[in-house]
């Protein structure tokens, strides 16, 4: 039956996929829906790219090793969204009509220079290479004891299917997908951590069985905390999901409507992992952090373990797909077209897809050798950070 389930949840996703390829769309089209995107799309994209399945996975294991505090990384998030908005997403939309800009490093140029486009271009496809690695990860570690196949195996099949997904749908196509997946994800996450709660005695029995810092937001220091929030929130000034839906929206007023829903959605489902997390080392001290998630929901009976699967499985196939298309439009628009500055819209289309197909098997294998989830997101938006920054003095 749990088969059964995701097998179809993953059909249900590439059919998505499958239907937006026969779609005819522009270059500009497929790699950020030009002006195609409503509010009821941008909300989902917004939420994928701040609730991504590697950290919805990584915060239940931090909130398991030092508690609730490991919400900041999904709030630093949350934060910046709200901030690009209020100072800097007038400024990207009018650089994406002036310019017909597809891709963040096209701003760094209309802004400054062709070197500095080159340097950020470098920056930015290492973040989102380091993102996308996360997610076949983060997948494996669900989807193998929920199938009872080998890690190793499923992590590459997963890897593989994002690049399909990636390949056939486009960023349109990853909005309506992301739909789906985000009403998965709250139904799912939000019913075990309800659930899971209630198990071990509602929070007073939480606040007996876990020690007081496991309530405290500065945890495992404040200078920590401050930095995962701050970086997060300035590397949001270079996060191209956003900036794509900016040059992909209707109008002015879904951009706005869009972000702000999606920072509030963010705030709230941020806790569902976390609150998850806590009641897995009050109730099951011993278990693996890194698969916390599902040993908490698979201990409350087989109905949460699916509900749990599927919102894991859907923050991650909500994430995946969009990081891959992101660097993919880079290279494609920022490199190759630097190379072949008069390559047609198929030339580059085609390249693209095979930067996809590349990149995403690299990043597959260097996710595996990589150690703590979360660690390694918080890294890559530290990184992402400076180009946030940058910009940000620019404006």
């Amino acid at each position: 039956m749990v088969v059964a389930i995701v097998v179809a949840y993953f059909l249900i996703t590439t059919a998505i996929g499958f239907w937006m390829m026969r779609q005819k769309s522009s270059l500009a089209g497929y790699f950020v829906a030009k002006k195609e995107l409503g509010v009821l799309l941008i909300i989902p994209l917004l939420f994928s790219e701040i609730i991504a399945g590697a950290g919805t996975v990584g915060n239940a294991a931090q909130a398991f090793g030092f508690g609730i505090s490991a919400v900041w990384v999904n709030w630093g998030m949350s934060i910046g969204c709200v901030l690009v908005l209020l100072t800097a997403a007038k400024f990207y939309r009018v650089i994406g009509n002036k310019f017909n800009s597809v891709s963040v490093p096209q701003v760094y140029k209309a802004r400054f220079d062709t070197k500095t486009r080159i340097v950020m271009m470098i920056t930015l496809v290492l973040v989102y290479a380091i993102l996308f690695a996360m997610q076949p990860v983060a997948a494996g570690n669900i989807v193998s004891p929920l199938l009872g196949v080998d890690k190793t195996m499923i992590t590459w099949i997963l890897g593989i299917l994002f690049i399909i997904l990636c390949i056939t749908g486009g960023m349109k196509g990853m909005a309506w997908m992301n739909a789906l997946h985000t009403i998965v994800m709250y139904v799912g996450l939000g019913s075990v951590a309800y659930v899971s709660v209630k198990w071990a005695g509602g929070f007073a029995g939480l606040q007996a069985k876990l020690p007081a810092t496991y309530f405290q937001m500065n945890q495992p220091s404040l200078l920590t905390m401050a930095g995962w929030v701050i970086g997060t929130a300035l590397s949001f000034y270079a996060a191209s999901v956003l900036i794509a839906c900016i040059f992909g929206a209707k109008d002015e007023r879904s951009y706005k409507l869009g972000f702000s829903f999606a920072a509030i959605l963010t705030f709230v489902f941020a806790l569902f992992p976390a609150l998850i997390g806590m009641v897995g080392k009050a109730m099951l001290p011993t278990a693996a952090s890194g698969s916390i998630l599902y040993t908490v929901a698979n201990t409350l009976g087989p109905a949460f373990a699916v509900l749990a699967s599927m919102g894991i499985l859907a923050a991650i196939l909500s994430t995946a797909p969009a990081l891959l298309l992101l660097t993919s439009t880079m290279l494609s628009e920022d490199v190759y077209s630097l190379f072949r500055p008069n390559a047609g819209e198929d030339e580059r289309l085609r390249f693209s897809r095979w930067a996809m197909a590349i990149v995403g098997i690299l990043a597959t294998y260097f996710g595996m050798q990589a150690g703590s989830i979360l660690a390694k997101m918080a890294g890559a938006f530290q990184i992402r950070a400076i180009a946030g920054l940058v910009i940000l003095v620019a404006i």
